[in-house]
């Protein structure tokens, strides 16, 4: 095991240090990964191109003499600036970067794994709040009427003409628990497969799956929508790594660094539902 720097300089003391990690809490992050990355362009350039079309080929009736008009149609894009700039800078005084305890650099790029993707978690969840569509109610989901409530939201992105495939339900722990007491939902979450338990569905309402985030701001029961209209666009910059400070200020120091450049946008309003309750008095 490498040492730290004493005041003296480097040397050989004898040190031990746990082999464990620290264990912090951690929220599991389950929306961004359901987002789509449908985008033309590179996100280095700054922005990029999502192709925004809602209308299907015109069929008409033909006429064998005159025959029939034609039609024409062209595809929207829409320009989403990839502007999001995030950065890790966190200074490990008194050690060069090749002396860092194993555990303790392994601690911090956990840390700043998770720091990062909790960012880019709560990124994706605002934006589907800020421009998803309301719905009307703002009265708190009960055990009697969750799983119906959530039911006809999945309806209503149904109706749009979006496979259910594409459709996914974020709930609240506390929506969670309202479900759990409907046997309708507690019987679904015995029959999901490994994979989907790994990837964070707890069950199934009328077949959409379903995932619950503590991350939900503390107004939002639920949020249902189709992936295809989310959108993540990433680019890395530099990737959380432990450095040695050469700033003419630091000696002896390293410091845990990285960079980030991303963005979200939910394309279509229509695409999400968002539920939420009344915090007025």
């Amino acid at each position: 095991m490498a040492n730290p720097i004493a005041e003296n300089g480097t040397h050989y003391r004898q040190e031990r240090y746990a082999d464990s990690i620290v264990k912090l809490f951690r929220k599991q992050l389950v929306v961004r990964s359901e987002f789509m990355r449908d985008y033309e362009g590179s996100p280095v350039a700054g922005a990029v191109k999502v192709p925004v079309r809602a209308t299907d080929v015109a069929l008409n009736n033909y006429d064998v003499v005159s025959g029939v008009s034609l039609t024409t149609s062209a595809t929207n894009y829409l320009n989403i600036p990839v502007d999001n700039h995030k950065a890790i800078n966190e200074l490990i005084d008194g050690y060069e970067a090749s002396a860092v305890p194993d555990n303790l650099i392994a601690q911090r790029l956990e840390s700043g794994a998770y720091s990062i993707g909790t960012t880019l978690e709560l990124n994706a969840i605002n934006e589907l709040v800020a421009h998803g569509t309301t719905e009307s109610s703002t009265s708190a989901l009960t055990e009697g009427n969750a799983f119906k409530t959530i039911a006809t939201s999945i309806k209503d992105i149904k109706k749009l003409g979006v496979d259910l495939t594409d459709v996914i339900v974020i709930v609240s722990p506390e929506t969670e628990l309202l479900l759990q007491t409907d046997d309708k939902f507690a019987n679904t979450s015995g029959q999901l497969g490994a994979e989907l338990v790994r990837n964070g569905v707890i069950g199934k309402i009328v077949g959409a799956n379903v995932k619950m985030s503590a991350n939900l701001p503390a107004n939002v029961e639920y949020i249902v929508f189709a992936r295809p209209w989310a959108q993540a666009i990433d680019e890395w910059k530099v990737e959380p790594s432990v450095n040695n400070l050469m700033d003419g200020a630091h000696i002896g120091a390293s410091a845990l660094q990285g960079r980030m450049v991303y963005a979200d946008k939910l394309t279509e309003e229509t695409a999400c539902r968002v539920k939420t309750i009344s915090t007025s008095v």
